[in-house]
């Protein structure tokens, strides 16, 4: 089965032809140094490589071996704030004071389920809590 004449073809097949009798055929020792180039240039990427992991890893293991530092406070602490070491001490309140009894609108509170009335000097009575059961 013949095929049918392509120009293009025909035309890249005398391409190769001439390029083919032009091209001089290099010896084998440069063939062979080219090769040996090649192969160093690899093995020198992989060492490379190598090195940088297991020296990356070592530098990591010996990071992560040390315990870390103590970290002291970020400033100096005010004298209000209790220090870590110690547990807070309780806060004072002050304590609360009610209206005077001349204040418009005012009633003294009811008296609590233990308290005791006692009566003053005066004649006006006056309540004292006790302690609660």
């Amino acid at each position: 089965m013949s095929e049918p004449q392509d120009p293009l073809r025909s035309l890249f097949q005398q391409a190769a032809g001439a390029g083919q009798d032009g091209a001089p055929v290099a010896p084998v020792a440069e063939i062979a140094a080219r090769g040996r180039r090649a192969r160093r240039r690899r093995v020198t990427a992989l060492v490379t490589v190598v090195g940088l992991a297991f020296g990356g890893a070592a530098t990591a293991a010996a990071l992560l071996s040390r315990p870390p530092a103590p970290v002291g406070p970020a400033g100096t602490p005010s004298p209000g704030r209790p220090s870590p070491d110690r547990p807070p001490s309780p806060v004072p309140t002050a304590p609360t004071t009610s209206p005077p009894a001349s204040a418009p609108g005012y009633t003294s509170p009811p008296p609590t389920r233990n308290s005791t009335i006692d009566a003053s000097p005066s004649g006006t009575e006056q309540g004292t809590a006790t302690a609660l059961p």
